[in-house]
C-alpha cells in the first residue's frame, strides 16, 4: 500500500484478518467471488506478496497493539497452496502481529483437494478449523454445479480431517440447484448429518451477474426451481439440523453449541477486519461512520502493487445513511437481531428516529421485538432479503 495510506483500524482492539489465495483448479460456473482457474500458480511470490502487505500494515500506528482474534484463508482454493506455505504465512502474521490465543483460524478447502497427510500439515501449522464446499452429496448435481470432487471425495475428506485431529470443521451445502428435486434435497441434508459436523452453512443458489450460470438462465439453458420448492427446502434444513441439535445463529448457518463461525460473526457485527491478497476488502468503524477499501483483483496487478508500495484499488469513506443501513442489515442476518442501545451509542440517534421503517415491519410481522433486540419474525426470515432492501 501506499506511504500515504492511513487508515485507521486498531485503536489498539481486535479485528479479524482475511487472506485470500485466488487459485483454483476450476471455476464453478454459479461463482462471482474473485479466483481464477489454473493448472499452476506462483505460490512462493503471491505468499511472499502477502507477507509484504502484511509487514506494510504491521507498521502503521493505527495498528499496534490490535490483536487478531480471528484469521480466514479464503479463495479460490487455499487448499491448493502447501502446508509449509500456509504455516510461512501463520508465522510471518504471529511475528508482526498479536494473535488471540484462542483465536479461530480457518482454512477453506476443496475436498478433491486433500487427503490426511495434507491435512495434518495444515493443523500443525496451526489452522484449527476447516470449511469443506461439499455443496452436493448427488452425482449430478455436483456436475450441474460444475465441481470436481464427488460425493466420495467429500466423505474421505472428513474422515481425513478427523484423524488429522480438526475437531471444528464445516460443510457447505447449496440449495434450489436447477434439476434438484425434494428428495434429493431431503437425502443431501441426511447425509450431512450423518457426518456429524460441528457447524454447516445452507446456501440457496443465487445467479450472479457476470457468472455462466446468470447468462444460462438468461438464456433459458437453466431454468430455476419454483419459490415453493426452495422455501421448502429451506424450511426442511431448518427442521432437521433443529433436531439433530445444530442452532441456526444466521440466516444460513448453523452451529453446535459454541462452534458459531467467529469470524463471519465479526462481519455481522462491524467488527474491524483486514483483508490481504487480490480482491481482498478491508474495513474500519472509524473513523468518521468507517471506511472500507479493496485492493488490485487480478493476481500479477496485485503482486506488482504489492511490489511498488501500493495494492489498494479503491476507497470509500461510508457516509452515516450507509453505515446505519449497513447495522441494520447485517445485524439483522443473525437471528439474534440488533441492539437498539448499541445502534444509539454508534450513532448518537435512537434507532427509530433514524429507520423509521422498522415500525412498519413491526406491524406486518416482519420484525420482532426479542429479549431487547431487533430481529427477525419466523415469516420474516424467509422474505429477508426484502426486509434489507428497505434500509438501503
Amino acid at each position: 500500500m501506499s506511504a500515504t495510506t492511513t487508515f485507521d483500524l486498531g485503536h489498539g482492539g481486535a479485528a479479524s484478518l482475511y487472506v485470500h489465495i485466488p487459485y483454483c483448479h476450476a471455476k464453478c460456473p454459479y461463482c462471482d467471488f474473485n479466483s481464477y482457474a489454473a493448472t499452476e500458480w506462483p505460490e512462493e511470490r503471491y505468499a511472499d506478496a502477502l507477507l509484504a502487505e502484511l509487514a506494510a500494515y504491521a507498521d502503521m500506528p493505527a495498528w499496534q497493539g490490535t490483536t487478531l482474534a480471528t484469521i480466514f484463508f479464503g479463495g479460490g482454493t487455499p487448499s491448493l497452496f502447501r502446508p509449509a506455505t500456509i504455516a510461512c504465512l501463520l508465522d510471518g502474521i504471529a511475528a508482526r502481529w498479536s494473535v488471540a490465543a484462542e483465536a479461530e483460524i480457518t482454512l477453506e478447502a476443496n475436498p478433491g483437494t486433500v487427503e490426511r497427510t495434507r491435512l495434518a500439515g495444515f493443523r500443525g501449522a496451526g489452522v484449527n478449523r476447516l470449511s469443506f464446499g461439499v455443496q452436493s452429496f448427488q452425482p449430478d448435481l455436483l456436475r450441474t454445479l460444475g465441481r470436481i470432487h464427488s460425493a466420495d471425495d467429500a466423505r474421505a475428506a472428513l474422515a481425513a480431517a478427523r484423524t488429522a485431529g480438526f475437531d471444528n470443521v464445516n460443510l457447505d451445502l447449496i440449495f434450489a440447484v436447477p434439476g434438484q428435486t425434494r428428495a434429493a434435497w431431503a437425502a443431501d441434508v441426511a447425509e450431512l448429518l450423518a457426518c456429524a459436523p460441528e457447524h454447516v452453512s445452507a446456501y440457496n443458489l443465487t445467479y450472479e451477474p457476470g457468472t455462466p450460470f446468470h447468462a444460462w438462465r438468461g438464456r433459458g439453458e437453466l431454468v430455476p426451481l419454483p419459490e415453493d420448492d426452495e422455501l421448502w427446502m429451506y424450511e426442511h434444513a431448518r427442521a432437521a439440523f433443529a433436531r439433530a441439535g445444530y442452532e441456526q445463529y444466521e440466516i444460513s448457518n448453523f452451529a453446535r453449541p459454541g462452534r458459531e463461525a467467529q469470524h463471519n460473526c465479526g462481519y455481522w457485527r462491524g467488527v474491524a477486519y483486514l483483508g490481504i491478497g487480490a480482491g481482498a476488502h478491508s474495513y474500519a468503524a472509524a473513523p468518521g461512520w468507517g471506511e472500507r477499501w479493496s485492493n488490485e483483483r487480478i493476481p500479477e496487478r496485485y503482486m506488482a502493487g504489492v511490489a511498488a508500495g501500493g495494492a489498494v484499488a479503491s476507497h470509500e469513506t461510508l457516509s452515516f445513511d450507509t453505515a446505519t443501513a449497513e447495522f441494520m442489515f447485517l445485524g439483522l442476518r443473525e437471528l439474534r437481531g440488533v441492539d437498539p442501545v448499541a445502534f444509539a451509542a454508534r450513532f448518537h440517534a435512537p434507532l427509530e428516529t433514524v429507520h423509521p421503517e422498522v415500525e412498519a415491519f413491526r406491524r406486518d410481522g416482519l420484525l420482532v421485538d426479542r429479549g431487547g433486540r431487533l430481529a427477525l419474525s419466523e415469516r420474516g426470515l424467509l422474505v429477508a432479503d426484502s426486509v434489507f432492501a428497505m434500509f438501503l
